[in-house]
Formats: C-alpha cells, sequence, structure tokens
C-alpha cells in the first residue's frame, strides 16, 4: 500500500504523470490541474493557507481507494509537504528515530555541564534539528522551549508563555482576520481582474499584470493565500492565450507558414514564465510591509527587544518597498527575456471579454466589500501616521500605541457590521442578528502553526539571551566582521541565510538568526539584522522551500531544473541587491542604525 509521508518535499503523484517530476515528457496539462489548484484556493470549507496535497488513486494490489487529503500550511515560510511513497524503509525508520529522539538526548545530556550556556546551545540544537527536519510540525516544535526555558531556570512560565502573544503576534493575529474578509468577499479578486485590464492581455502584459497583483497582495496578506489565488488567475489566463489560437487555427487563419512546434514550444515557455512570476513575486512583495511575511514581524520585534523601539510602519514601507520594487523590475526582466521575448507573435493577445466576464461572476461591488476596502485604506492611514513625521498620532497619546492596535480595531468594527446595509431597503439597522462581515469563521482561518512558531523563536531568543550564550556568539560574529571588512560581512551574512533558508522554514530561520545578529549592536543593522531578514524571503530554488514555489510547481507548467536553474540565477540577483540595498540605502532610512561605508 501507499501512505503520505511528510519528507520536505512537494506534492507528486505516485507512480508519477508525464512531467510531473521533472521527466522528458513535458509538463503536466494545466487544464488537468487546474481544478485541483481552484479547489485549493477557493474551497468555501477550508482556509485559504490549505493545500491540496493528495489525489485519488486506486491500489491495484488490494483495492482500496487513497481519499485526497488536506494537509494545513503555514504563511510566509511555514510550509509542508507529502508525497505518496511505499511504506517506509528501515533506513528511514532509523533516521526518523534519530532525528526525532537525537534532540532530546543532547538536550538532556547537557545538563550534566552544570553550565547554562551549554544547556542553552543544546536546547538550540534540538529546535533547529526539529525545525530543519519538520519531524513534528513546526507550531508543535514551537512550544518546545516553554517546556524547557522553565525547567532550565532561565524563565518563569509567565515570562516565556508572554512570548507567544506579544504585539507582534497580535498584530499578525488581526491582520491575518481582516485578510480573511478580502478573501471571503473575493475582493482580490475584483483587484486583481481590475490591474490586468490595465496592464494588457499581451503575454507581456499579462506577465506585468501578475507580477504586480502578486506582489501588491502580498504585501498584505499572507504569501500562501496570494499564491494560491492566483496560480489559478495565471492559469486561466493561459489556457485563454492557446485556446484563442486554436480557435483561430480553426477559423483558418493560421499563417502557412508557421510552425506548429514552435507555437507549442512558446506557450510551455511562456506558461514557466507565468508560473515563476507568481511564486517570485509572493515572496518579494512580502518584504516590503512588516506585516507581509514572518521574517519581517521577527526583526520588528527583535528590533524592539534589543533597541527599545522598532522602526515606524512608515519608515519600514519605505526602505522594504524601495527594495521590493526594483527586485521585481529586475523579476519581469528576467522572466520576459527567458520565458517571454520571441512570443508575440505565436501567442496573441487574448480578448479583455473572458476577464470582464470574471468580473460579472463576481457580481456587483457589494456593501461588505465596500466595508472592508474602506477599512483596509483606514488602517493603512493610521498605520503610516502613528509615528512623526506624518502627524505621529501616537506620539500624541503619550508613546502608548501599537501597530496592532488600528487593525484590531477595525477587526471589532468588521464583526459589528452586517453583511446587508443596515440603513439600505432591506436594512434591519444594527442589532445583533443576521451574518456579520467578520465571524468566527476568519479565526478559524488563521495561521496558528505560523503564530507558534512565532512566539516559540521569541521564546528560544528570550533564553538564549537569560544563559549569556548571546554574548559569546556575538562576540565571534564581531570577530568576524572586523576581520573580513563591511562590504564582505553583510555579503556573507546574505550568502549564508538565503542558501540555509532554502531548507529551513523562512520563519524558523529568522527566529534563530536575527537575535544573534541584534546583538552586534544598534550602529550595525544594517550589515547584520536587516540583510538577515530580506535573504529569509529570497527562496527561491526548490518547490518545497516556500508554499508559493510548491503551488508553483503543482500547476504542472515547471520541472524541478526550471525551478533549480532559474531559483539559482534570482537567488544571485537577491544576494547582490539586498548587499547593496543594506550598505548604501539602508543608512537613508535607519541612520542611527547604520554604519555607513
Amino acid at each position: 500500500g501507499c501512505e503520505a509521508v511528510r519528507w520536505g518535499c512537494p506534492a507528486k503523484e505516485h507512480g508519477g504523470r508525464a512531467g510531473a517530476s521533472g521527466s522528458p515528457s513535458g509538463p503536466r496539462e494545466p487544464s488537468m490541474e487546474l481544478s485541483r489548484l481552484r479547489k485549493a484556493a477557493t474551497s468555501n470549507g477550508t482556509s485559504s493557507e490549505d493545500v491540496l496535497v493528495g489525489y485519488d488513486a486506486e491500489d491495484e494490489d488490494r483495492g482500496s481507494r487513497e481519499q485526497a487529503t488536506l494537509l494545513p500550511h503555514g504563511s510566509d515560510g511555514c510550509d509542508a509537504s507529502t508525497q505518496f511513497r511505499p511504506r517506509a524503509s528501515r533506513l528511514e525508520q532509523v533516521l526518523y528515530a534519530s532525528f526525532l529522539l537525537g534532540g532530546p538526548l543532547v538536550f538532556g545530556l547537557s545538563f550534566a555541564s552544570r553550565n547554562a550556556k551549554v544547556e542553552a546551545a543544546a536546547l538550540v540544537v534540538w529546535v533547529a534539528l526539529w525545525w530543519i527536519t519538520e519531524i513534528i510540525p513546526l507550531g508543535l516544535t514551537a512550544f518546545v522551549p516553554s517546556i524547557a526555558l522553565p525547567l532550565m531556570g532561565l524563565c518563569k512560565p509567565s515570562e516565556v508563555t508572554a512570548c507567544y502573544l506579544n504585539p507582534t503576534i497580535m498584530l499578525f493575529v488581526q491582520s491575518f482576520l481582516l485578510a480573511g474578509c478580502v478573501h471571503k468577499y473575493n475582493l482580490h479578486k475584483r483587484v486583481a481582474l481590475n490591474t490586468m485590464l490595465v496592464t494588457g492581455t499581451k503575454p507581456g502584459g499579462i506577465l506585468l499584470g501578475s507580477i504586480v497583483i502578486t506582489a501588491t497582495l502580498s504585501m498584505w496578506m499572507s504569501n500562501t493565500s496570494t499564491s494560491a489565488m492566483m496560480v489559478p488567475l495565471a492559469t486561466s489566463l493561459y489556457e485563454a492565450l492557446v485556446e484563442k489560437r486554436s480557435g483561430d487555427e480553426e477559423a483558418g487563419a493560421e499563417d502557412p507558414g508557421d510552425d506548429g512546434s514552435q507555437r507549442r514550444s512558446d506557450a510551455q515557455k511562456f506558461g514557466k514564465g507565468l508560473m515563476l512570476s507568481v511564486a517570485y513575486s509572493a515572496s518579494i512583495g512580502g518584504t516590503a510591509t512588516p506585516i507581509g511575511t514572518g521574517p519581517n514581524l521577527v526583526l520588528m520585534q527583535t528590533w524592539e527587544d534589543a533597541f527599545g523601539e522598532s522602526p515606524s510602519f512608515l519608515t519600514f514601507f519605505g526602505f522594504g518597498f524601495s527594495y521590493a520594487a526594483v527586485m521585481l523590475v529586475l523579476l519581469y526582466a528576467f522572466v520576459y527575456f527567458f520565458f517571454c521575448r520571441g512570443t508575440a507573435g505565436t501567442l496573441p493577445p487574448t480578448s479583455p471579454t473572458q476577464l470582464r466576464s470574471m468580473l460579472r461572476d463576481l457580481g456587483p461591488y457589494s456593501f461588505p466589500e465596500k466595508v472592508v476596502t474602506a477599512s483596509i485604506f483606514l488602517v493603512m492611514a493610521m498605520w503610516l501616521t502613528r509615528k512623526k513625521p506624518i502627524l505621529g498620532w501616537g506620539d500624541a497619546i503619550g508613546g502608548n500605541s501599537h501597530d496592532y492596535m488600528p487593525v484590531m480595531a477595525a477587526a471589532i468594527l468588521l464583526s459589528v457590521v452586517p453583511e446587508r446595509n443596515p440603513f439600505g431597503r432591506e436594512g434591519e439597522g444594527l442589532t445583533k442578528r443576521g451574518p456579520k462581515i467578520l465571524t468566527m469563521v476568519q479565526f478559524r482561518d488563521v495561521s496558528w502553526g505560523v503564530v507558534f512558531l512565532l512566539g516559540g523563536g521569541f521564546a528560544l531568543s528570550l533564553g538564549i539571551q537569560r544563559s549569556g550564550l548571546m554574548e559569546n556568539v556575538s562576540g565571534a560574529l564581531d570577530y568576524l566582521k572586523g576581520h573580513v571588512g563591511q562590504f564582505i560581512f553583510p555579503l556573507l551574512i546574505t550568502a549564508a541565510v538565503t542558501s540555509a533558508t532554502e531548507f529551513v522554514s523562512n520563519v524558523a530561520m529568522s527566529s534563530i538568526i536575527l537575535p544573534v545578529l541584534a546583538n552586534l549592536g544598534p550602529t550595525s543593522a544594517n550589515l547584520g539584522l536587516i540583510p538577515a531578514t530580506l535573504a529569509c524571503s529570497c527562496a527561491f530554488m526548490l518547490p518545497s522551500a516556500t508554499p508559493p514555489n510548491a503551488l508553483a510547481y503543482g500547476s504542472g507548467f515547471l520541472t524541478m531544473k526550471d525551478m533549480v536553474t532559474s531559483g539559482l540565477v534570482m537567488n544571485v540577483v537577491g544576494i547582490s541587491l539586498i548587499t547593496f540595498w543594506s550598505i548604501f540605502v539602508a543608512p537613508i532610512f535607519f541612520p542611527e542604525y547604520s554604519t555607513a561605508i
């Protein structure tokens, strides 16, 4: 029989279809995968963070049917995959037992040293081993510090559990609730389709529109949910291009000198570029805002713990958006040059009629959509004006404010406003009766695994600081920085984190490395903290590296070779740009926390 085994690889079909695992026969037919992706992305009864990872398959030996399975995936970096494979061999069982028991064994033996630093280092090894191998779900591994740290005598239970619901995590949860309302009423689809009408329906326009939409949504929503919505939409637009060309041929409009094999090759090439643009722009877009991806949230909390106060939303947005904008331009240039150039002749523009038809299917701009849209703009305005130089309402009330407060206020407001206009013809006024815009369904859609993962990272950082281990590690990094130079040091940090995050969850990676780099001092944030944070969102090579990569790979357009070669190019581009941006641009936005060169 076959069983689903979580082993850090994207979902594939047992036995394989043509092109499913990079075979020479080419990618699977996109139309065969579309219904599966749409089910994963738009199912009303399932969280948008859920990704279809199973399938119906006949077991010829026993005549049993393996049912498709839905497994939850985390937001920017908490990804998990399954693969149908034969029953685990003895070697796999030994490896599993080694990874499962190795961490606790090392931690237990460390108590013989009677040294808090050794015990803290052993705890880091235990947690990191389980995070890297995903022996158990990442969110559950994050609870290990909550048990171990009080037993080690480093923290009180009340201190360590407070790490799991601090202001940064409150900001993440409330932002997820607001994004859930966007999904509930398909507001993100309306924005995407209208943007496509603006950017155009030629291959280059579709590519540009996909990048702009995905990156923009990813600034405010989960990378996973954004790509889960965009992959089916991009597939539909690709099919519209191919179907239009087929319709032209059936109508006798085919160019007699046109080569059918060239058309098919151009179509496949464009499909690859389209899926890569969605996956990569989802990861890049999240770097633009503090709430865009998990590592940014870890940075904000680490910055506050280490330096007393985190950067304002406006300051971080100015730095992050400028980096993301340049990175997206380079992404478009790369994808267009290698996957789209020369296809305009063989892939004529699709008609805007299909986009307008999809917009009509969404219905008119409803009252709940208007309320959610107004709430989003209001929250953004309050984020941007909380600290000076713009208004500074947070300073005006005594400085006791945080970015989670506006979005929490918006969530409370949306839980009161009914779906129907209370003052319209069919409205019943503001009463308790009737469905509200924000309900407990949105709470169930929150990626709680990522919430606990963030908390576990903060708790682990607290333990490292209390034990004194942080001083030893920081001393070693200071020595390295002094000997390799201020230009090479951020380059090494960026390259190392980029390579590691291909195999480790980006939230887990940032939770381990950022508190260590913060101890380099407040004037070295641009040499360690900032480049490491951006590098955590540069996992472009492997399908298992991020949920957007896995979704794009699962569309059937891409082979493993496509992912690795394209991802390698983007990794090099990202490492170079991050190093440059951290050294020369970060001092402009964070002058008090930067070392200028």
